[in-house]
């Protein structure tokens, strides 16, 4: 049985050789991002996704479609395509939490130009677990607050955790790096810290009184996080 699933998009703004990617967490859809690309589509080609099972994207029923793996191969044939069409196309990822973390999974196993992207914002996200005991305790959360999410619980396995790829390799991560996190965000603001230590390059925005949807409440924090990416790569 294929785990294949045909993503949701919606794309807004010019077409300026840049495409910034948006990519939600678990329990959300891509309208989490409105304000947010309300600021960049004005001088920026916008890419808004559903994850498997959210939003506007189909819910398979194969339980393997919900895996991280899965998830990034859906997320190959989204970037495929941009490709496709424009070979020289430049994509900046924007994840918020598990979006986040699948940006990071990405870039770490992804290498070949026609679904490489070229870099990060990273919106109260975390690197993952090493620590087998975490992980179980996370993936626990999850699995308890499941019933309470607007998507099935085979959609919020999405973001279980079954291995520390991340975590263990987030030193590899060479392209440009932006982070946003909420100064009350105290779920995150210790993955954070981290992040910051381990990507000394990458650039941190900590937002005064935002939480965990700082793109909702700050939105011009990512939008100016996103404009440092693209300055970024404008420079190389």
């Amino acid at each position: 049985m294929s785990t294949s699933t045909k993503l949701h998009v919606e794309s807004r703004g010019p077409d300026t050789g840049t495409t910034i990617m948006w990519v939600h967490g678990v329990d959300s859809d891509l309208h989490v991002w409105d304000h947010a690309i309300n600021q960049v589509s004005k001088h920026q080609r916008c890419l808004a996704i559903d994850l498997p099972g959210h939003g506007r994207s189909p819910s398979p029923d194969n339980p393997d479609s919900y895996t991280r793996d899965a998830v990034l191969e859906d997320l190959d044939n989204t970037i495929g395509a941009i490709r496709t069409a424009n070979p020289a196309e430049r994509l900046v990822y924007v994840g918020h939490s598990l979006g986040g973390y699948l940006g990071m999974a990405h870039a770490l196993t992804r290498t070949d130009a026609s679904i490489r992207i070229d870099g990060l914002v990273l919106v109260s996200t975390g690197p993952g677990f090493r620590d087998p005991d975490a992980m179980a305790s996370w993936n626990e959360r999850v699995a308890a607050n499941a019933s309470k999410y607007s998507v099935s619980e085979a959609a919020a396995s999405i973001a279980f955790h079954v291995d520390s790829l991340v975590i263990d390799h987030i030193t590899e991560l060479t392209l440009p790096i932006a982070l946003v996190i909420g100064e009350q965000d105290k779920a995150f603001l210790g993955a954070n810290d981290y992040l910051q230590k381990k990507l000394p390059n990458a650039t941190r925005t900590t937002v005064d009184g935002a939480r965990h949807f700082v793109m909702k409440t700050n939105p011009e924090s990512v939008s100016e996080a996103v404009d440092t990416i693209v300055r970024s790569l404008d420079s190389r």
